[in-house]
């Protein structure tokens, strides 16, 4: 790819946010870096994925559940909190959250 290709739409909202001009300072490679480095951060990569908006004493918050088969190694996994009680928990907030902005 070099510089004047304008047929990548994440490039181009990337370069809509920036300076004019900003495009002509970064190299193919430089490019090809950053697409590669904000691809593991694309939403949809998920087999649930809700968010929703919510307001809570005057002020609004956002809530996101993330579901899908787990890619990390163990190692990056963390410790072993019971894995069904956090489900539990985190599908109880999401149904409130839910219920409460659906009624």
């Amino acid at each position: 790819m070099n510089s004047l290709d304008h047929s990548d739409p994440f490039l181009e909202l990337m370069f809509s946010r920036m300076s004019p001009g900003a495009r002509d300072l970064f190299s193919p490679i430089q490019m090809d870096e950053i697409k590669r480095a904000f691809a593991a951060r694309a939403f949809g990569a998920h087999a649930v994925e809700i968010r929703r908006s919510v307001q809570l004493f005057g002020k609004a918050y956002y809530i996101v559940f993330l579901a899908g088969r787990e890619r990390r190694s163990r190692k990056q996994t963390g410790s072993r909190f019971p894995g069904t009680l956090v489900v539990l928990v985190l599908l109880a907030i999401a149904a409130y959250f839910a219920y409460t902005q659906w009624s």
